[in-house]
């Protein structure tokens, strides 16, 4: 399931996808999600991580069985997507510094008409023209999905590592 790095797409790094089911989430990405919280302000909210099951809509295993997957909801004020804007830089610079937080995908359901996807392998945004992902282009489908590689959900001081380089302005607590 997974896709190599591309030859002249600077920065491509392969793309693992599914690689089996683990016992439960990662130390790297429990810690993911700790130092996310904290970089965001509080604003994003753990809507799931680890758990054995099919891909929304399809018959093939999620990545979320392998431990490496997270769907980050944003907070909203009286039902309304008030947090999407608060956190749209806040996923700019996760993206922009992805290789050192070890992300191989986004999927940001709430964008557009259909969502859009953004992978380490071709290190762009896809704005998504079919219902690629299921729930797609609704605005109230208030999370991101996000996706670590092997080595980083594993890898806890990677992680902080990582944060510290893309957030220097946010101190962290002792």
């Amino acid at each position: 399931m997974g896709r190599p790095a591309r030859p002249g797409v600077p920065g491509s790094r392969p793309y693992t996808g599914f690689d089996g089911v683990a016992p439960g989430i990662a130390g790297g990405s429990a810690q993911w999600i700790l130092e996310a919280r904290r970089t965001s302000g509080g604003m994003l909210a753990n809507l799931g991580a680890y758990g054995v099951r099919p891909m929304r809509g399809k018959k093939q295993t999620s990545v979320h069985a392998t431990g490496r997957a997270w769907d980050a909801g944003y907070r909203t004020r009286k039902g309304r997507p008030a947090g999407r804007e608060r956190i749209l830089p806040w996923l700019e610079r996760i993206v922009e510094h992805n290789a050192e937080l070890g992300i191989e995908a986004i999927l940001d359901y709430a964008f557009g008409s259909h969502g859009r996807g953004w992978f380490c392998d071709r290190q762009k945004w896809l704005v998504y023209q079919t219902d690629t992902i299921l729930g797609g282009g609704n605005p109230a489908s208030q999370w991101f999905h996000i996706e670590l590689s092997p080595q980083f959900a594993k890898a806890p001081a990677l992680i902080r590592q990582g944060f510290d380089k893309a957030f220097p302005e946010i101190p962290r607590n002792a």
